[in-house]
């Protein structure tokens, strides 16, 4: 304002009055500074500090950005990142457990920090605390999100893992379905167990686990798959395997196996013992059918084996008295030994029929191989009926045939056709004397138009000769062990040997006239011992 202003203004000068003693009042006090409301006196505001605490423990430090502590977020933040560095990408194993422990630590901590900061007067100006409450919400609604996001990403991390877990145990079953034989594909078929049942124990609540069942009952199908093509004996070994199971592991999947396992045994176990039994296989067919009767006694399988083996057994039988009666008489024994290893009355009797049916059968056996010059075999099992049968009524005519094979087996026209039946000889008389000029017992066998043999002692003071004696032959005065025979004429075949001594054995032919009578003295020379023999297969008489 100018001074002429104030002079105009001045007001019209007044008479002077008596002086008055000074008043001082307080100066008015100072505005202030636009935008900031005055903070003497403010309340503490609760809202405030819970939403600094809420935006802090979403982990960003929203809070102190709130509070406008810029360098307070930092450390925030700098965890977050490094929480996010340890878990990204997302894997099977998750994060480790320090970091998720850190960062809850943090958060809580800064969460404490941005309610106490948040709790004095500090901050000018009016807040509407419902506003970033509600922002302090959504906001801490990003890291749960974040970690049910991660969460996600972690179990199909895991269930992907798994699932290449269970793909390379497919592999080892398809690997050893194409083996030779179960011993080959057992490793294989044992580490694809292991490997399920680790997969489903380990994650029981994952998809993976879920597919654990269907793909073991897989497993269990293509093992046992031999089965379903008729080969029962092959499908034994996997289904054993399976029923063994629990023995090796604890698993409700195990014990599972194990008693489909024992459902699926009694038809194999049946089919395969039968197989054996009618392949003549009696000591392999014992096990499979032994344990059908044992393990499973009341199944169908089991009930109908008396009535199936019984037939076996009667083929058998009938099939001796035919065209091949050795395989019949194998078969038949082969049975008979079968039943003698089940149990129960049933096959006790089987075993009895089919003893009682053997003597006919060596009989059979014996002749078709003598008719066939297998005389050696001949001797064997017509040794047999004679030794073990000796009243079977077959017993005699038997013994007559071994003489001949015994002799055919030297000389083979001796076996051109079976020895006739006692008593069909005709023709005049011949004695034979036979003597024995050797310190070891003779025995005389003879075959034409009859059979038989004689045994002679040895002879006391005889000796081996060192070379052929010729006709000094018992011609000593010794009392040698001497044997008459009456035989009817015709064309014989002779053997004479020394069956417990180590000597060669002479077998010869010759034409006996009637009103004859022949000697044979029978002796032995150095060169008779001590065998073998290759070139001439005989004695010296």
């Amino acid at each position: 304002m100018s001074d002429e202003d104030r002079d105009e203004a001045t007001p019209a000068a007044t008479p002077p009055r008596a002086a008055s003693p000074p008043t001082f009042d307080a100066p008015p006090p100072v505005p202030p500074p636009p935008g900031r409301p005055p903070t003497v006196g403010m309340p503490r505001d609760g809202r405030v500090a819970f939403t600094a605490a809420l935006l802090n423990l979403g982990g960003l430090g929203l809070g102190y950005l709130y509070l406008r502590r810029w360098l307070r977020a930092l450390p925030s933040l700098t965890a977050t990142a490094a929480l996010l560095w340890a878990a990204l990408p997302a894997t099977a194993e998750g994060v480790p457990g320090a970091w998720p422990a850190l960062f809850a630590g943090l958060a809580l901590l800064t969460a404490v920090d941005g309610w106490r900061l948040g709790r004095p007067p500090t901050l000018g100006g009016p807040r509407l605390a419902w506003v970033p409450a509600s922002a302090g919400v959504l906001l801490l609604a990003l890291p749960v999100a974040g970690a049910v996001s991660f969460a996600d990403a972690q179990r199909r991390a895991l269930e992907s893992d798994l699932g290449e877990r269970l793909a390379a145990a497919d592999r080892l079953v398809a690997e050893a379905v194409v083996a030779a034989d179960f011993a080959d594909a057992e490793p294989g078929y044992r580490s694809a167990l292991d490997e399920y049942l680790a997969v489903r124990a380990a994650h029981p609540d994952t998809d993976a686990a879920g597919e654990v069942p269907g793909r073991l009952d897989s497993l269990y199908e293509r093992a046992t798959a031999e089965g379903s093509g008729g080969d029962w004996c092959a499908a034994l070994d996997p289904l054993w395997f399976f029923r063994a199971l629990p023995g090796e592991l604890d698993e409700a999947e195990a014990r599972r196996l194990a008693g489909r396992a024992g459902e699926d045994l009694p038809e194999p176990l049946h089919g395969c013992g039968l197989g054996l039994a009618e392949e003549a296989g009696a000591r392999s067919a014992a096990e499979p059918l032994a344990e059908l009767l044992a393990e499973y006694p009341d199944s169908e399988y089991a009930g109908a084996l008396p009535g199936e083996l019984g037939e076996l057994q009667a083929a058998a039988t009938d099939a001796v008295g035919g065209a091949e009666p050795c395989q019949a008489l194998t078969r038949l024994r082969s049975l008979n030994g079968l039943f003698g290893r089940l149990p129960g009355p049933e096959f006790s009797t089987l075993a009895e029929e089919g003893a009682a049916t053997v003597p006919e059968g060596l009989y059979r056996c014996g002749t078709d191989h003598f008719t066939a010059g297998r005389f050696g075999e001949a001797d064997g099992v017509l040794g047999e009926l004679v030794e073990d049968h000796p009243d079977h009524r077959r017993a005699e005519r038997a013994g007559d045939i071994l003489i001949a094979a015994r002799i055919a087996a030297h000389l083979p026209e001796a076996g051109a056709e079976l020895p006739p039946e006692p008593g069909t000889a005709g023709g005049g008389s011949v004695t034979l004397e036979l003597r024995n000029d050797s310190p070891y017992a003779l025995e005389f066998l003879f075959t034409g138009p009859l059979t038989g043999s004689r045994t002679l002692d040895g002879c006391d003071g005889c000796e081996v000769y060192p070379d052929d004696p010729g006709d000094a032959a018992c011609s000593a005065d010794l009392d040698y062990p001497t044997v008459t025979v009456e035989l009817p004429a015709g064309d014989y075949y002779f053997l004479h040997s020394s069956p417990d001594e180590p000597t060669r054995e002479l077998a010869e032919s010759d034409q006996l006239d009637p009103d004859y009578v022949y000697t044979y003295c029978s002796y032995i020379t150095e060169d008779d011992l001590g065998g073998p023999w290759l070139d001439d297969p005989g004695t010296d008489a």
